[in-house]
């Protein structure tokens, strides 16, 4: 199998996972399914943020050593977690659209580069000024985008609909994603049709790039 088949392979069922992860906390939260297993659920997306920053740690044991250290504090909640799992969803959901809304949105501050706009140097070096002021434009719509989903998030699931913030929070959101992806891929190309072509997941690999690069920084 070649590299890129591989590549596609391992996407493919990336997909597929989350979306069946999707369709079980979104049935965990609504349809009431066993507390233990909703607690479980809810604890996979930080399971895998504490795998993904111990992968990139430069201390393998300490990493190792504070994993533990989360594993065992989620094991003595376990209880009140159980009875409480769908605000561990809703602190995650939300919790992560003010994280990216944070993350672009503090790009646009005086003496800042937009974060568009170093995905563009990362993919094809200097830019020209029209160039610039596009990648401004959409550092401000995901700014807008993300922070947008969090008020949304908040306000459904503070007013206690929980069924309809289910349904943002693991149906739509990805969807919207998606859908912002592909409307700024047409925008762009539309108002910059002389750019180079970065492809729909030009971006999504520049993000990867750029915080790799952020995290080696701080080390």
């Amino acid at each position: 199998m070649t590299p890129s088949r591989a590549s596609r392979g391992r996407t493919a069922v990336a997909v597929v996972v989350s979306i069946a992860f999707a369709v079980a906390a979104h049935f965990a939260v609504v349809e009431g399914l066993s507390p233990r297993v909703g607690a479980l659920l809810a604890l996979v997306p930080l399971a895998l943020l504490m795998l993904a920053i111990a992968r990139r740690a430069l201390r393998p044991p300490t990493a190792i050593a504070a994993f533990a250290v989360g594993a065992a504090a989620a094991w003595l909640a376990f209880p009140a977690l159980e009875l409480n799992f769908p605000s561990l969803f809703f602190l995650e959901h939300a919790g992560g659209q003010l994280v990216l809304g944070l993350l672009f949105g503090r790009t646009l501050l005086a003496g800042e580069t937009p974060l568009v706009e170093q995905f563009a140097v990362m993919m094809h070096g200097d830019i020209p000024p029209e160039v610039a002021r596009y990648c401004r434009g959409a550092t401000v719509a995901w700014t807008i985008f993300f922070c947008t989903l969090f008020t949304l998030s908040c306000g459904l699931y503070l007013a206690g609909f929980l069924a309809a913030w289910s349904v943002l929070a693991n149906i739509l959101s990805p969807i919207l994603v998606g859908a912002m992806f592909v409307a700024e891929y047409f925008v762009r190309h539309r108002m910059l049709p002389g750019w180079p072509r970065a492809g729909l997941l030009g971006g999504v690999r520049a993000f990867s790039r750029h915080v790799g690069t952020a995290q080696s920084q701080t080390r």
